[in-house]
């Protein structure tokens, strides 16, 4: 799973790279649906994020955001350590951290990158 991850990355930071190296010799309309489109993305991303926001703040989590069953099988040799923290720490707590706040994160720094880009590929594409 983390080399999907990681490739996934590595991908993407490939067809940014390629885009911004290339900016001058893409067509101007290709650009500007590449903008909106990311532009669109990153509405819908936003309306997601506010969902995760409000299903955190006034739901429950008893039907599985848990990620214990990640950590059992991608990071078994660390398992242990969290279930010490399990037995030790306020369980509310750590599941914020452990499993609400990557959610949050994630969609931010997503959502932040597809608007950078696509804001980016539309005032290239008035150049």
């Amino acid at each position: 799973m983390f080399v999907a991850a990681f490739a996934a990355l590595v991908l993407a930071g490939l067809v940014i790279f390629a885009l911004v190296s290339n900016a001058d010799s893409l067509p101007k309309s290709f650009l500007k649906f590449v903008g909106y489109f990311l532009l669109a993305g990153s509405t819908i991303e936003l309306f997601l994020l506010g969902w995760v926001v409000i299903y955190i703040a006034f739901g429950d989590a008893s039907w599985g955001l848990s990620t214990n069953e990640f950590w059992k099988q991608q990071l078994s040799g660390i398992y242990f350590v969290k279930e010490w923290l399990y037995s030790w720490v306020w369980n509310d707590a750590l599941n914020f951290f452990l499993a609400y706040l990557p959610a949050i994160l994630f969609l931010t720094m997503r959502t932040t990158g597809t608007t950078i880009v696509g804001l980016w590929a539309l005032s290239a594409s008035r150049r």
